[in-house]
């Protein structure tokens, strides 16, 4: 059975998680969607991830050294030095959150905060109302209003769909030819009658292999006003990329069906996040997607036939400009939406969003950027230079091809603490119904530790575990009925759960593909491990996995000190909001696909060689 768990509520977000007892209060936030800034790497000695604690627990020494008295006792604590002893509910400022508004909306290089800069405004217009001596056609009216105010000196002329005209009709007449305009480049999309400006909104959606999330923003100030988060539909069809792509490659039907399947969600999305914001539809007025390669192709309906063939070469690498509705998205109807550009055939968009949100090409000194899932992707820095590549990692870490696995959904194993016994973490309490990416990882870790597991990755037969180990621990090395080793976590009487053999093996493939990738393009660049001045760990999943045990199986580099390794969360879509706020983002984004030398690993005399090693835990 899993041991008792406790709840945790995060304001204002008000997203609420169940966790073990022990767990620190970063963890609990990674799991409720919220990665903390931490430069430090949880030493405690930055200060940055403040936080303030309901009834809070007695501040420690690093505590007292990051607060003024006063804020001790209002209960304001560090995140990282606090671990889950009861429930609680803990506010997090904005500051305190990694690739939050304060920060993505930073120019990294004079550190000032610039203006967002979304790709449609509002512009106030005043007007002579036509009469018989005055005739001029209501668009050139609006015009010559908008270059006389100065908010607008385009080139040409304004344009505007015929659907925006009839719109214009009544709205002018019945504001007495005051208002708003709504503006894209040289277009009005829309015009708005009154003293008032209507709200404006945008949406910003991560399309994973796995996952798909999605959040509703203000475009007046950036702020975050709905999230929400989903299964890919299109996992149907199969887990990874490959699966997809032969999917789609039989025929237009297929394509659509695959492309349907991802759109419809989006759409469903997009009405949930204004239903749950109340904001209407038509006043979200532009969107941003990143994906990878894969998942981009098939969201814009483009044949993803060259991905899966030598040279592996995508169809498009700049960012596209969909119209909303091309991409399920029942929204203003003159809304288009921006597809991150890709660096290469299995390092695309989400990539680049996520080197966009974590300022990557500008941080000082080398630094590795790891998205960790279905797809590993890998990017380093170093020197103004980019080095990207993509390891099939494989679905292990979302728990598919493994035996009692499942994604991190109630009732899985997600964290793993063995010491004089075998203690579980089960995602919202009760009986454990399987294990997923985190727990696996925790598992295999904490064995390696004790010495339950050898670096070849065997499981030992029960008769010849080592004599120190606990008994808890000893009693759960069994055989199944064909006789095969297996370490049993839990078993009811109805339901058993248990890592086997086979089980181990798809970690090492999956934590060795992206420790061999790692290996290859530190080679390319001329650099040794310990010059990493960080490594950046993103994605969704990589919010759960502990430091000890992803360096102890080698998915993370073991050599390094704790801090430098910084849980970012879900860089995609922090890369994707931005995106989805600034044209001057947009324009970076394309500056850094484009800068990027993409690695094809199966090309590199070294990679077989880097991979064989690496399918051995570190000694």
């Amino acid at each position: 059975m899993g041991e008792q768990s406790f709840e945790v509520k995060f304001e204002p977000s008000g997203r609420t998680v169940d966790v073990l007892a022990g767990t620190s209060l970063v963890e609990a936030a990674g799991r409720a969607g919220t990665a903390m800034d931490m430069p430090c790497g949880g030493t405690g000695t930055c200060g940055k991830c403040r936080v303030r604690v309901n009834d809070a627990p007695e501040a420690v020494d690093a505590e007292q050294r990051a607060f003024a008295a006063a804020e001790v006792a209002q209960g304001w604590r560090l995140a990282c030095r606090q671990r889950v002893t009861r429930d609680m509910t803990v506010v997090v400022p904005e500051s305190s959150v990694f690739g939050g508004r304060h920060q993505i909306l930073t120019d990294h290089d004079t550190g000032a905060v610039h203006d967002l800069e979304p790709e449609v405004r509002q512009a106030r217009v005043r007007m002579r109302r036509p009469t018989l001596e005055d005739g001029m056609p209501d668009l050139v009216r609006i015009e010559e209003a908008l270059r006389a105010s100065g908010a607008w000196n385009g080139d040409g002329v304004l344009k505007a769909s015929p659907a925006t005209l009839h719109r214009t009709v009544a709205a002018l007449r019945d504001g007495g030819y005051e208002g708003w305009a709504l503006l894209r480049d040289g277009a009005m999309l829309d015009y708005h009658p009154g003293e008032t400006r209507t709200p404006s909104y945008a949406l910003a959606f991560d399309i994973g292999t796995t996952t798909l999330a999605g959040v509703l923003l203000d475009l007046s100030d950036g702020t975050e006003k709905a999230v929400v988060s989903r299964i890919n539909p299109q996992t149907a069809h199969g887990d990874d990329v490959i699966s997809r792509i032969s999917h789609a490659v039989q025929g237009e039907r297929e394509l659509r069906e695959l492309r349907g399947a991802v759109t419809a969600a989006a759409g469903e999305m997009a009405a949930e996040l204004c239903r749950s914001a109340g904001v209407a539809p038509g006043a979200v007025h532009t969107a941003a997607f990143s994906g990878n390669t894969t998942m981009e192709h098939l969201l814009c309906g483009i044949d993803p036939a060259p991905l899966s063939m030598v040279p592996f070469v995508p169809v498009f690498g700049r960012g596209l400009s969909v119209t909303a509705a091309e991409l399920g998205l029942a929204i203003h109807p003159e809304a288009r939406a921006y597809v991150f550009p890709v660096i290469g055939g299995f390092v695309g968009g989400d990539t680049v969003a996520g080197l966009l949100a974590t300022a990557l090409p500008e941080r000082a000194g080398a630094t590795l950027f790891v998205d960790v899932g279905t797809n590993g992707e890998i990017v380093l820095s170093h020197g103004g230079r980019l080095w990207a590549a993509s390891t099939a990692a494989g679905p292990a870490f979302e728990g598919a091809r493994i035996s009692c696995g499942m994604r991190a959904t109630a009732g899985a194993v997600e964290k793993v603490v063995i010491d004089e016994r075998v203690r579980l973490g089960v995602i919202g309490g009760g009986a454990p119904a399987g294990l997923c990416g985190s727990g696996l990882i925790d598992l295999c870790g904490q064995l390696l530790k004790c010495g339950a597991l050898g670096c070849d990755g065997r499981l030992p037969a029960p008769e010849a575990l080592p004599e120190n180990i606990p008994a808890d621990m000893a009693a759960r090395f069994q055989r199944d009925a064909d006789g095969e080793v297996e370490f049993v976590l839990s078993d009811d009487g109805t339901r058993r759960v248990s890592l086997t053999q086979r089980d181990v093996r798809e970690l090492q493939l999956a934590a060795g593909a992206i420790r061999a990738g790692i290996a290859i393009l530190l080679r390319q660049a001329g650099l040794e491990i310990d010059q990493l001045g960080h490594v950046l760990v993103a994605g969704g999943f990589g919010s759960f996995i502990r430091r000890d045990n992803a360096q102890r199986i080698g998915l993370l580099p073991p050599e390094l000190p704790h801090d430098r390794i910084v849980y970012i969360g879900n860089a995609s879509l922090a890369g994707a909001k931005w995106g989805a706020l600034s044209r001057r983002a947009r324009a970076r984004a394309e500056v850094i696909a484009r800068l990027a030398r993409h690695v094809e690993l199966s090309n590199d005399p070294d990679f077989a060689m880097e991979f064989a090693m690496a399918m051995y835990f570190p000694g």
